[in-house]
């Protein structure tokens, strides 16, 4: 939900060695296969809240407001996925954590007009609004790669990478290089959730790093450092360094712990 004022962190990552697009990548997959939300290749409704506490607050006081937030959303039977993040590799970030919303687009807009047209959606509202300031955003999010175990990790690591395409490179030229990258990792078991993101409200231009971003959810540290490892130590660096030479330019990684509050149903 929409909690505040200004701007406080640009948030960025990068997926173990290479960066991708995929408005148009669409692959065989069966959402229900891990209860997802919607198949590979098709947009998620991602919201992204990014807040910094005030008046003494701590994050045991926005646990308590998520619960009546919660209740709220399961008593109007709104279905979504919510984590909540922490910097833990993140130099410069200014924010103290992030909420993570996906759902369908359809019930982004129930959800919102139930939430700004009730009294109990107000007073929630009223709630955070004592204890933090916010930035919100939404974002298309288009699943790439995804492992149905990595469902049952509550708490998870996450990065974030912002990109832009570089001048001369046509969309269908980045999709193309995507799509190879996506059907060559497909069996990769690092990856717990793999997609990227465009920004869709919220975002006015330069207020982030790029004009998309790359999402991706590992299991624990251990798998975060053997992905970094096969970047170091496993020629991974070479497809990187390709990526970035020949199709974007992306900002960096910032890397943040994920926790699930609410689980999709």
């Amino acid at each position: 939900m929409i909690r505040g004022a200004k701007m406080k962190a640009t948030l960025t990552a990068f997926f173990v060695c290479f960066g991708l697009q995929a408005s148009t990548l669409v692959m065989a997959d069966d959402h229900s296969d891990g209860n997802w939300i919607v198949d590979v290749g098709e947009g998620v409704a991602h919201m992204a809240h990014i807040c910094t506490l005030k008046n003494g607050a701590t994050l045991d006081d926005v646990a308590e407001i998520d619960k009546d937030l919660h209740r709220f959303m399961d008593d109007e039977n709104i279905r979504g996925f919510r984590q909540i993040l922490t910097p833990l590799f993140a130099v410069g970030a200014k924010y103290d954590y992030v909420a993570f919303d996906f759902m369908d687009w359809e019930q982004l807009g129930i959800e919102w007009d139930l939430f700004l047209g009730s009294k109990a959606g107000n007073a929630i509202a009223s709630k955070y609004a004592e204890i933090e300031d916010c930035d919100a955003m939404v974002a298309a999010a288009y699943p790439l790669l995804r492992r149905a175990d990595i469902r049952a990790d509550s708490k998870r690591v996450v990065a974030v990478e912002w990109c832009t395409r570089k001048d001369g490179v046509s969309a269908d030229q980045i999709n193309a290089k995507h799509r190879a990258i996506a059907a060559a990792n497909e069996d990769n078991k690092l990856i717990g959730w793999w997609g990227v993101g465009y920004p869709v409200a919220g975002v006015r231009d330069g207020a982030f790093p790029g004009d998309f971003y790359h999402l991706v959810n590992y299991a624990d540290m251990k798998t975060f450092a053997a992905a970094k490892n096969a970047i170091a130590n496993q020629e991974g660096w070479r497809a990187r360094a390709d990526y970035y030479t020949s199709y974007a330019d992306c900002s960096g990684e910032h890397v943040l712990i994920g926790e699930t509050v609410r689980d999709y149903q």
